[in-house]
């Protein structure tokens, strides 16, 4: 690329030696005044360019944004790249290196665009970018060139200007739990209800929301403001749902061209995030975990609500993925942490592996 351009400037100067040598043959044949002062703005005329064009360029401010700064999976979300030209004077154009990447997943798409600036305006270059995974998505704007007036000179910047995106699963639940979970879950609840093993305490009333269970509705402070209230409970019971989540991808080069391998963290994302969808609508408040390589400890995150899920997800998307499975599995158990309910949830689906 770079080398594309040094030989188009090669040419641009060619040809503007051509007219000076024709400029100056001429004057030398007809001898009149005109044709020394056109040699003279000739020879001036690179000088001026270069000048004008260079401190247009080095005052440009690059700025890069994804519209929304949230998205869905397989979605479209755009890529904003703006140039302010603060200066009445109109550049050539302006190229710049732009690298799309999405965490956990190795490989990035890099493109090379060119963008004519017009005198004091922002002008703007947005194009759409397909999300087909889950995960934080960076773009990052580098390289920053121009030539002058004249295509003789070249300009170039090192600029360094990113910008992310989250892209969750889809909104709804895409599949249906396995049985065992809501069985066993849900078995356990009503036999410790009905035993009187749940010893909770009240620690907060709010307004009632779908999904609620009615065993948590105030009756009573409900009748007297004539409007639905629910009771928020510390429970110290066993019945709690542990959702374990592994960041298992491995490398691009174990994947042998496996589909199913390459896109394994991102299918469990999908997972995760459904069956949390699903816990979510059955009233549940339950525990979002996952492993940290870099903490070598579990992050646990208190899901209430869907706004609690995003949430935990957004902070999950900062963690390294590891290329050992189910590996916060086997330290989960190591560590002696089995109770309640444990949701084992990989990338081929989800597993009750509690007691």
């Amino acid at each position: 690329m770079k080398k594309k351009k040094r030989n188009g400037n090669l040419i641009y100067l060619f040809v503007y030696l051509d007219f000076c040598v024709i400029t100056i043959l001429v004057a030398l044949f007809l001898r009149q005044t005109f044709f020394y002062f056109l040699l003279v703005g000739e020879l001036l005329l690179p000088v001026i360019s270069r000048q004008l064009a260079a401190k247009v360029f080095f005052s440009l401010t690059p700025e890069l944004t994804f519209m929304p700064p949230v998205a869905q999976k397989n979605h479209n979300a755009y890529l904003r790249i703006r140039l302010k030209n603060p200066y009445p004077i109109p550049f050539p154009s302006a190229s710049f290196m732009l690298t799309v990447s999405a965490a956990y997943y190795d490989g990035s798409k890099k493109e090379y665009h060119v963008l004519p600036l017009l005198a004091k305006s922002d002008n703007l270059l947005e194009y759409p970018v397909f999300l087909n995974k889950c995960g934080m998505y960076e773009a990052r704007l580098s390289e920053l060139e121009g030539t002058d007036f004249l295509h003789i000179f070249s300009f170039h910047r090192e600029v360094d200007i990113i910008s992310t995106i989250r892209v969750f699963p889809q909104g709804e639940p895409t599949e249906i739990m396995h049985e065992t979970i809501y069985s066993e879950g849900f078995d356990e609840y009503e036999e410790s209800t009905r035993k009187g093993n749940v010893s909770s305490n009240v620690t907060d009333i709010r307004e009632y929301q779908p999904g609620d269970r009615l065993q948590k509705i105030h009756w009573k402070l409900s009748e007297k403001l004539d409007k639905l209230y629910v009771k928020e409970n510390e429970s110290t019971s066993t019945n709690e749902f542990f959702l374990l989540m592994e960041l298992f991808q491995p490398a691009l080069k174990d994947c042998n061209g496996d589909i199913a391998s390459m896109q394994a963290l991102d299918d469990t994302l999908e997972h995760a995030f459904s069956i949390a969808l699903e816990l979510l609508e059955a009233g549940e408040i339950f525990s979002f975990v996952v492993y940290s390589t870099t903490k070598e400890d579990f992050v646990s995150f208190v899901i209430r609500s869907r706004e609690d899920l995003e949430n935990a997800f957004t902070n999950i998307y900062y963690e390294p993925s590891y290329e050992t499975e189910d590996l916060a599995l086997t330290v989960y158990e190591r560590a002696g942490m089995n109770k309640g309910t444990l949701i084992h949830v990989t990338h081929k689906g989800a597993d009750d592996v509690s007691d």
